[in-house]
């Protein structure tokens, strides 16, 4: 279904070429869209993002309020990866652009498409290394450590974020 959606979006914002102008074609074989006047393919785009976990210690977890959403949820430090960027660089500056602080040990866990629009999710558990929460308030409400025994309202099961802190506190019971 995620899939459906995601194509079905790409191939409505791609009815004409982004060279010529010219009204395109879906291709009979693969997901494209073609120009029938100039013959240039485009293709569906998925959008690298990256999720990232950060423990501090052995039991306490970074969690943060969206600026928009007005819901007593908390998540997890996500964003796009920009151009020239590696995915180890994104997690490092959303969670300095973010709430300020900086990471280390920073592993990849697993990967979830999201079709809202075309992203890829790429999940990451780092540790937190130094620094002081300061709120970009332009995304973040409220951000704070909380104890793996204390957690408050976190993301829909399904969805990647609660898989990840699933996985830590898991972890961490089993140890």
């Amino acid at each position: 279904a995620s899939r459906a959606v995601q194509l079905l979006e790409w191939r409505r914002n791609h009815k004409f070429c982004s060279h010529c102008g010219h009204a395109t074609e879906i291709h009979s074989k693969e997901y494209a869209m073609v120009c029938p006047a100039c013959g240039y393919h485009q293709y569906p785009r998925v959008q690298p993002c990256v999720i990232t976990i950060i423990t501090k210690g052995d039991d306490e977890i970074l969690l943060a309020k969206s600026a928009h959403n007005k819901s007593n949820m908390y998540g997890l430090i996500a964003g796009f990866v920009e151009v020239g960027e590696t995915l180890e660089e994104a997690v490092q500056r959303e969670a300095f652009e973010e709430v300020g602080l900086k990471l280390k040990n920073i592993r990849y866990m697993s990967s979830q498409p999201w079709p809202f629009p075309s992203n890829l999710m790429i999940a990451f558990h780092a540790e937190y290394d130094s620094g002081d929460i300061q709120l970009q308030v332009e995304e973040i409400s409220e951000a704070q450590f909380f104890k793996f025994d204390q957690l408050p309202e976190i993301p829909f099961k399904g969805s990647i974020a609660h898989a990840m802190i699933m996985q830590i506190v898991e972890n961490k019971k089993a140890s």
